[in-house]
């Protein structure tokens, strides 16, 4: 029978049950510097459970990375997006400006997705095991962390739909055996000020609680200088001025725009109900009201645009005639309900509820002049269920089998103002999902070495979406029907069904217990659905068709002694790709797009260089090589086949790596100093289809350090600086508009632990 911790595991969907990790200061002040220990000769074994059950990582056909609460600390990661230059292979495009609209990609899947909050994502982002039907929800904050999973490739048979890319899953902690918790206060450049702390343990035999709480302030390193020459624009027809048009404010200079401004918190109740039988329930909420990320605009010499040209070479110096901000309110609650029979089977019963309420401004182009400044207004809901019974892990053949549903809705107003179509006009639509699906996989013990797998999974999908287009016309000289060839004034009412059987199989060799060597094959299925854009004609109302990927995995796990290897080769064929691309009226829009492939190769490493009783020195370095191509392609611009048949995928590096160098020290009194050095190197990568070269972004490289002193009492002081050598990159091209990486960073933290 599992153990209690291992079963609340699986019902979270978690991939990770042991992470050996270099401890912290704080750590070996307390621990290591008090009992010495013999050094080790071996790494630890780390415990997956990428198959929804305990196996070492050692013994697992999946790619796996795995980041530690440590982990998450000392690399600043705050929420999903910040996964970005952490792990390799994954990458963002950031549409609009800022995580709040991005699409998260992992081996050049996903980065063609919808920005908008109806889409599909490629990337199936999940916490405490509880998918995110969103895109919307990728900015959700990420505190209080046990560990952050990220599983590569096509993972239909056992996560569902929409993983045609991979699962990111972060899973949060527990109230924990003993009463534990921490608080931790951070400052660092620009005038960033971060608060966050946990308090929980039991508070009877059966019965345990956590709380824990952020506060994020600051942070802004553009600079606005308002709407510059263009403030009191107005545009002329024929020569005249049309003053019934409002002229460009301008809201005058501001230093250290794009702040954050969030408060989150969560509650975990845990609840031993019977001596077989565990119930988690957690309650989460969070409120930001930041600033959105602003793009920054190429000088005059460099840009031909009349109007909306930038006005100096400065990439932290922006023009605008306003500065905007956003509301994002997410809210749920979630449980978890795990039973083991005496059998020796696990039933796990997951059931999740939220809400995001979202209000997000800005201008795609990074001028005063809006040639489209949007005001969105989203309302997000989804209700989850899903049920898994398994048999034990010790069996030699070993089986999972469950059922899953969720259904969501899509609440979205947009309001543009267009100074070139010279209107205002609006596209308001409710869209409805229903999901639905039965899965199972298998898992036998051939031989002493060899060792097979099998698993499918059916899916069933529906899906509403009705809205209308308007335009309002406010100054009577609109060009919008000109503009998109269309009509104004009509609405839609929609439907879309489809289903999918998809599934995998695996063959692994393990000679020794140090060694597994597997192949794997598969198919992953990313439901149909409706362009989430504005809808500015009928013939974008219709639904485009679902997407569907073969896909093929060999690997290699090996440990020895103080070295751990995994390397992985992969070849994915996508059909019917989907992907928001020009449409025949100029504007943009999510249709199917025709085929493309996905071919890499991973390796992650990691030596134990040192390890005494006083002392441990570890290297980690990891990388990924990406060759993505568009085979074909449908559009009925020719121009645009041709240019756009060879390309990469969008959001798809060609090279993403990073290495660190971790260190500690304890010493004889209690004390402790721990030190992380750290390099990642981003690869040229496009940020559109039908992509310009001022729509490819060049290679970037960052240095980062950390050094941490702790004392036996569990206190600790901390200082680190990200892009040290203070390189100017830009994760984010869109035409003349750019989008800034953060310069030279560094700052202060004390933590306290108990």
């Amino acid at each position: 029978m599992l153990s209690r911790a291992i079963r609340s595991c699986l019902a979270a969907g978690t991939l990770l049950a042991v992470q050996p990790a270099l401890p912290t200061a704080v750590a070996l002040a307390q621990g290591a510097a008090a009992t010495p220990a013999a050094g080790r000769e071996t790494l630890e074994e780390i415990v997956v459970t990428a198959q929804k059950r305990a196996q070492s990582l050692e013994q697992v056909p999946v790619a796996v990375n795995v980041l530690d609460a440590d982990d998450v600390v000392e690399r600043g990661i705050t929420d999903f997006a910040g996964l970005v230059d952490e792990v390799p292979g994954v990458s963002i495009n950031y549409a609009f400006g800022g995580p709040q609209y991005g699409l998260l990609s992992i081996r050049g899947i996903g980065g063609a997705d919808d920005y908008k909050p109806n889409g599909n994502p490629s990337v199936a982002l999940h916490v405490d095991g509880v998918y995110q039907t969103s895109n919307a929800y990728l900015a959700k904050p990420l505190f209080d962390l046990e560990r952050v999973e990220v599983l590569k490739g096509p993972q239909g048979t056992l996560y569902g739909r929409n993983t045609t890319a991979g699962v990111v899953n972060a899973i949060t902690r527990g109230p924990g055996d003993e009463t534990n918790g921490y608080a931790d206060l951070q400052v660092r450049r620009f005038d960033y000020v971060k608060v966050e702390g946990a308090l929980g343990g039991p508070v009877s035999d059966t019965i345990g609680l956590r709380l824990a709480v952020l506060v994020e302030r600051g942070g802004g390193f553009m600079d606005g200088r308002g709407a510059g020459t263009l403030a009191g624009f107005q545009p002329t027809i024929a020569g005249v001025r049309q003053l019934q048009v409002p002229a460009i404010a301008d809201p005058g200079p501001r230093d250290g725009f794009g702040d954050e401004d969030v408060l989150a918190a969560r509650g975990t109740l845990t609840w031993q109900l019977t001596e077989r039988t565990d119930l988690t329930v957690k309650a989460f909420g969070s409120r930001d009201r930041g600033d959105t990320r602003q793009y920054d605009r190429l000088e005059r010499a460099l840009d031909n645009t009349i109007f909306n040209a930038g006005e100096d070479s400065d990439p932290y110096v922006f023009y605008s005639n306003q500065y905007y901000e956003h509301a994002i309110d997410v809210a749920g609650l979630t449980a978890e309900l795990v039973h083991g029979f005496a059998s020796d089977l696990t039933l796990t019963l997951l059931a999740g509820t939220q809400a995001s309420d979202r209000r997000v401004g800005g201008n795609g182009d990074g001028t005063p002049y809006p040639q489209f400044e949007y005001l969105f207004e989203e309302d997000l809901q989804q209700a989850s269920f899903e049920a898994r019974l398994a048999n034990a892990d010790d069996a030699r053949l070993r089986w999972i089998g469950g059922l899953f549903w969720i259904d969501d809705e899509t609440e979205f107003d947009s309001t543009w103002t267009s100074l070139s179509v010279r209107s205002i006009y609006v596209s308001p639509y409710v869209q409805e999902r229903r999901s639905a699906a039965v899965f199972g996989q298998v898992e036998y013990d051939l031989a002493p070495q060899w060792r097979v797998a099998a698993g499918a999974r059916y899916t069933r999908d529906e899906a509403s979406f009705v809205g209308r287009n308007d335009d309002l016309n406010p100054w009577r000289i609109s060009t919008f029907a000109q503009s998109f060839a269309t009509t104004n004034g009509f609405a839609w009412d929609r439907d879309f069904e489809d289903d999918d059987v998809s599934g995998r199989v695996s063959l692994q060799w393990l000679p020794t217990s140090s060694l597994n060597l597997f192949v794997s094959g598969g198919t992953g299925y990313r439901g149909g659905g409706f362009d989430g854009t504005s809808i500015f004609t009928l013939d974008e109302t219709f639904p485009f068709e679902s997407e569907r990927v073969r896909a093929a995995e060999a690997g290699l796990r090996w440990t020895q002694g103080r070295v751990r290897l995994a390397v992985d080769a992969f070849a994915d064929r996508f059909r019917d790709l989907q992907a928001t691309t020009r449409l025949a009226n100029d504007t943009n829009g999510r249709t199917n797009v025709g085929r493309a492939k996905s071919d890499g190769a991973e390796l992650a490493l990691t030596v134990g260089l040192l390890d005494t009783p006083s002392q441990r020195l570890e290297f980690n370095v990891g990388a990924a090589w990406l060759d993505t191509e568009i085979t074909e392609f449908r559009s009925a611009r020719v121009a645009d086949v041709r240019a756009t048949v060879g390309d990469p995928l969008p959001g798809a590096p060609d090279v993403t790596a990073n290495a660190s160098l971790r260190h500690s020290l304890t010493f004889g009194n209690g004390w402790g100093v721990s030190s992380r050095l750290a390099v990642a190197h981003h690869g040229e990568e496009t940020n559109r289809l039908n992509a310009l070269p001022n729509n490819t972004v060049e290679p970037y490289t960052l240095l980062d350090a950390r050094v941490e002193v702790a004392a036996p009492q569990g206190w600790a002081v901390y200082a680190y600086g990200r892009n040290l050598t203070d390189e100017v990159y830009f994760p984010e091209l869109n035409g003349a508009a750019r989008l800034v990486g953060e310069p030279r960073t560094y700052g202060l933290g004390v933590r306290w632990r108990f």
